[in-house]
């Protein structure tokens, strides 16, 4: 899977791993991955058009705090997100191809003193999000790429079930079937997973 810029003429203005312990704007923001930035920040001016960096489902489109308005999209175990936008022109579920427009840049969330795009790559294998972050490098194949990942269900903090699964992996409660038939569980979409149990999560194009 070759990573694609999200922006055409792309100019960088934050790399991947950056230090911000020092910084006073950003510092705040990147405790949780040891105060080093988990994506990279392109300058663009409010209204720029952000494309799709590879084909995938998309399976994150909200409000949030720090991010603004964020989109995201995985294909197999790779996540990719789109941060601070000003318009999202996509739908939770929907399959869309690389370089499709995804939304147009902006300055939305806390942690975006001046209008960018914050793109991250997030490798779902993994199960800490400081771990799951790495370093884009485009116009290569993702080297960690995996069109299928094991998740090792974890009621912790949120109670899990092959409904909340299929949402958080495809966008859409539905398919939380094609979860099970992959895994061959006698079991409905609402009832607790088991601690520690591992399920495999199929790709968006076996949908």
């Amino acid at each position: 899977m070759i990573l694609e810029y999200p922006v055409k003429n792309p100019i960088v203005e934050q790399e991947f791993g950056r230090d911000t312990k020092d910084d006073p704007i950003y510092s705040k923001f990147y405790e949780l991955f040891d105060y080093k930035h988990p994506g990279v920040d392109f300058e663009l001016s409010i209204g720029t058009e952000v494309y799709a960096s590879f084909p995938g489902v998309v399976v994150r489109v909200e409000n949030h705090k720090g991010m603004g308005n964020v989109v995201s999209v995985r294909n197999g175990n790779i996540l990719a997100l789109y941060a601070h936008l000003s318009e999202i022109n996509v739908s939770l579920g929907q399959v869309v191809n690389e370089g499709q427009l995804i939304g147009l840049s902006g300055k939305t969330g806390e942690a975006c003193p001046t209008p960018h795009l914050h793109f991250e790559l997030r490798d779902l294998s993994k199960n800490l999000l400081k771990d799951m972050v790495f370093e884009p490098i485009f116009n290569f194949e993702v080297q960690n790429y995996s069109t299928t990942f094991t998740y090792t269900v974890n009621n912790l903090n949120t109670t899990k079930n092959l409904s909340l699964l299929a949402e958080r992996y495809f966008g859409n409660q539905n398919m939380w079937t094609k979860i099970k038939e992959t895994n061959k569980l006698s079991i409905n979409e609402f009832e607790t997973l088991p601690d520690g149990l591992e399920i495999i999560i199929p790709n968006y194009k076996q949908m």
